[in-house]
């Protein structure tokens, strides 16, 4: 038997599977479009958008200054929000962005979590110039298992890799032979 909905039932369900509609849609293009690092423990895209008030206290907290607030230049979706830039600061997983986010925006983290990937640059890396480096392979915090030398050229192990940044941050090239770039969601 059909159940029959009053005007109000009627009009509660559809505008609820309006919105279930747009924001899978929206879900899905936020997604899509991040091209930078959120601090460990944002997790998904959308519900750190919808879980963070923009208080600023993960980047108060942070004893590297990795953690930065973006402007209002920025547009209102993430004004206000946090992210980090391995590339200019490292991140060291000091989990006090984490246990000291208020409204459990930033989560605690699996072993494994991941920021961003390390990549090569080898038309700035001096080992593929000839020159005997491996400055970054050794700040590595995960050691071999993530940032190794193979015929004396560092090769980023990806499936390793957190994005920390230690490894830009210890490269003494002035143009940087590695850099982290967002991990594809």
């Amino acid at each position: 038997m059909i159940e029959k909905l009053n005007r109000r039932q009627y009009l509660k369900e559809n505008v609820r599977s309006s919105f279930q509609f747009l924001g899978s849609i929206i879900g899905a293009t936020i997604e899509q479009e991040r091209n930078y690092i959120r601090p460990p423990g944002a997790g998904n895209e959308l519900l750190f958008l919808a879980t963070c008030t923009r208080c600023g206290v993960c980047a108060d907290v942070c004893p590297t200054s990795t953690i930065n607030l973006f402007s209002v230049d920025y547009g209102a979706k993430l004004a206000g929000t946090p992210f980090i830039n391995p590339n200019e600061s490292p991140c060291t997983f000091c989990d006090k962005c984490m246990t000291n986010c208020p409204t459990g925006a930033l989560d605690q983290i699996e072993p494994d979590e991941k920021l961003g990937v390390a990549e090569i640059f080898e038309f700035n890396c001096l080992a593929f110039k000839g020159t005997m480096c491996d400055y970054c392979v050794r700040a590595c915090p995960l050691g071999k298992d993530a940032l190794t030398v193979i015929n004396g050229k560092p090769q980023v192990i990806e499936s390793n890799c957190n994005g920390c940044g230690q490894c830009v941050a210890a490269c003494i090239q002035t143009y940087k032979g590695i850099y982290v770039k967002a991990r594809e969601v």
